[in-house]
């Protein structure tokens, strides 16, 4: 694996309570991490590192969809047609969660044989998506850190099931910026996942990561607009009056 290779340290500026995860897919066993003791599903376990330290898993320690969402098994006809979402009340008809398949984010088949977790404080890796637990005000701070410069819009992609592809694999097959908010994901609930409902799970893939960082360093993205109604349109105008006569110099 390429070690890591990042200063993390303009996210210190966000105050989070949990440390970040970065995520990394392998087609090769990664060395010097230890593999996870227990099985888990694919959604938690970024909390698990969060709480244990870094590991890596392979298709035998998952407990859901996740080898077929890898690229690790060919599909399983009960899943892709939609009959066990249909049956068990996830989806009106079988239809819909057939649908779902066409499009959810997947590996290609055989380009990951492992999936390695870490806090960014134990990295020995460079992490394909990082994925951050943040409140409101951190999650507005960081969500501006990805248009701050570039004025291209944020946006959040996901389904009420297999969050875990649009949580890690969706930022890499993409290269976009994602996020969802514990709370919505059935799987998630289903498991009962030790986390408040509320907090914004955001993943940044690899080719953003630099300039989120970057973006972070300001202050600007860490300033408080919150003022009253009438203070601020009149500041707004002032500001407009005052742009209107610079450019008619």
């Amino acid at each position: 694996m390429n070690q890591k290779s990042r200063d993390y340290a303009a996210l210190d500026r966000l105050n989070l309570e949990r440390p970040p995860v970065g995520v990394k897919f392998l087609p090769v066993k990664p060395e010097g991490i230890g593999r996870i003791k227990e099985k888990r599903a694919f959604c938690e376990m970024f909390k698990e590192a969060q709480d244990s330290g870094p590991f890596y898993v392979q298709e035998e320690d998952f407990m859901c969809v996740e080898p077929l969402l890898l690229g690790m098994k060919e599909p399983d006809p009960v899943l892709v047609s939609g009959m066990a979402g249909g049956t068990a009340g996830l989806f009106k008809e079988a239809r819909a969660n057939r649908k779902l398949y066409q499009y959810v984010p997947r590996m290609l088949k055989g380009s990951v044989k492992y999936v390695a977790f870490s806090p960014l404080d134990s990295l020995t890796f460079d992490p394909d998506v990082t994925v951050v637990a943040a409140n409101i005000t951190q999650a507005r701070s960081l969500l501006r850190a990805d248009c701050y410069t570039s004025g291209d819009p944020w946006s959040a992609t996901g389904t009420p099931v297999m969050a875990c592809s649009w949580l890690y694999i969706y930022p890499v097959v993409s290269g976009k910026m994602n996020f969802t908010v514990t709370g919505l994901s059935l799987g998630m609930q289903a498991i009962n996942l030790d986390f408040p409902e509320g907090v914004f799970l955001i993943s940044i893939p690899w080719n953003m990561m630099s300039t989120v960082l970057e973006n972070l360093k300001d202050d600007n993205l860490y300033r408080s607009w919150r003022t009253n109604r009438e203070e601020h349109f009149a500041k707004f105008d002032n500001r407009l009056g005052q742009l209107r006569r610079e450019m008619n110099g």
